[in-house]
C-alpha cells in the first residue's frame, strides 16, 4: 500500500510542478492576445495553458528572452526583449499562434504583427492542381494569427507552414526576422495547387529579401 502511495504521489507531482512553471508575465499577456482575436484565441478553453516542452509540438505557451541595441539610441543601453509566444487554439492539423512582445524601453505589452503577401491566383482546371501563371503579388495586409509557428533565438526567426487541408498539397509558409523591435517579413512561400503532397512539388517564393 506504501509502495502504491508513493508511486502515485510521483506521477501527481510532475503535473503540479508544471502547472507552477508558468513565468511571471504569461497572465498579462494572454489577456492581450484574447482581447484582439476573441474566439480566434480561446486556447481550446483549458482555463490555463501550460508551457509547450522543448520539444513539444506547439501545444503551450513559450517565453523567449534576449536584448538588441536600438537604432534610436546606438550608443545607449541594450533593450531587453520577452517574446511570449502563446498557443491560441487548434483544429485537424493546424495549430494557431499569437505573440506578445515584452520591452524594456516600454511599460505596455506590445501585440506582434506580420506583414503577409496578398496573393492573387488563376488556376488552369477546376481541380486547381495548376496554374495558368505565377501568383501575383497583389499587396501586402497585417496578421497577429500564425500558424504552426516556431521561433529560433539563436536567428531570432518566426516561421509559419499553414496547411491549407489534412494531406499537406496545398500551404503556405513565411519567416519573419526581428529587426530594431518588430517582426519583419523576408521570405514567403506557397504551393496553391492541390493533388501532390509533395512539398517542392509546384511551390512559389512570391517574396524573399536579401541575406
Amino acid at each position: 500500500m506504501k509502495f502504491f502511495l508513493a508511486a502515485l504521489l510521483c506521477a501527481i507531482l510532475p503535473a503540479v510542478t508544471m502547472a507552477a512553471e508558468r513565468p511571471q508575465g504569461i497572465a498579462a499577456a494572454e489577456a492581450v492576445a484574447k482581447a484582439a482575436f476573441g474566439t480566434d484565441c480561446d486556447m481550446n478553453g483549458m482555463p490555463e495553458v501550460p508551457m509547450a516542452e522543448p520539444d513539444g509540438e506547439g501545444y503551450g505557451h513559450s517565453v523567449y528572452s534576449f536584448s538588441y541595441k536600438p537604432d534610436y539610441d546606438p550608443n545607449g543601453p541594450d533593450v531587453q526583449v520577452e517574446v511570449y509566444q502563446l498557443f491560441c487554439g487548434s483544429g485537424a492539423y493546424n495549430i494557431r499562434h499569437a505573440f506578445v512582445l515584452k520591452k524594456s524601453d516600454d511599460e505596455s505589452l506590445k501585440l506582434a504583427t506580420f506583414a503577409t503577401p496578398d496573393l492573387d491566383y488563376s488556376y488552369a482546371d477546376e481541380e486547381m492542381s495548376k496554374l495558368k501563371a505565377d501568383p501575383k503579388v497583389r499587396g501586402f495586409r497585417a496578421t497577429g494569427l500564425l500558424v504552426n509557428a516556431t521561433f529560433d533565438l539563436e536567428k531570432r526567426t518566426i516561421t509559419s507552414h499553414a496547411a491549407w487541408r489534412g494531406i499537406g498539397d496545398a500551404w503556405d509558409s513565411g519567416e519573419w526576422v526581428f529587426r530594431n523591435g518588430d517582426f519583419i517579413l523576408t521570405r514567403f512561400e506557397v504551393d496553391p495547387t492541390y493533388g501532390d503532397p509533395d512539398p517542392a512539388a509546384e511551390s512559389y517564393v512570391v517574396y524573399e529579401v536579401a541575406k
